[in-house]
């Protein structure tokens, strides 16, 4: 499930202590949609995940100091820790292998 979250929302979530991604874009980018909708097809097909999407307008501290140099982004949190971003979002097929592995380790 795509669950839309403030920067408010973020810093309760990094307490937690499992993984979660976190998908940063902006509403006027044409290459942030085609990352959406590549998300919202792999969504559909993981059942037990949520996803969480992210208005970057709004997250400016967090992401300079997460240090994201462009976007779309998709940050791969672990233990409240942020582990990985993505840029690029090749293929629906790449990015499913990508999230499954990360969120099953």
């Amino acid at each position: 499930m795509l669950q839309e979250i403030r920067m408010d929302d973020i810093k309760p979530l990094a307490r937690w202590q499992n993984r979660q991604v976190i998908y940063f874009y902006t509403p006027m980018c044409g290459t942030c949609k085609v990352a959406r909708k590549m998300l919202e097809v792999v969504d559909a097909t993981m059942n037990d995940v949520i996803i969480y999407t992210c208005d970057a307008n709004f997250a400016g501290p967090l992401l300079q100091r997460w240090r994201v140099q462009s976007i779309p982004a998709l940050a791969y949190i672990e233990s409240g820790e942020l582990v990985d971003l993505q840029f690029a979002f090749h293929d629906v097929e790449t990015l499913y292998h990508r999230l499954r592995n990360f969120l099953n380790r």
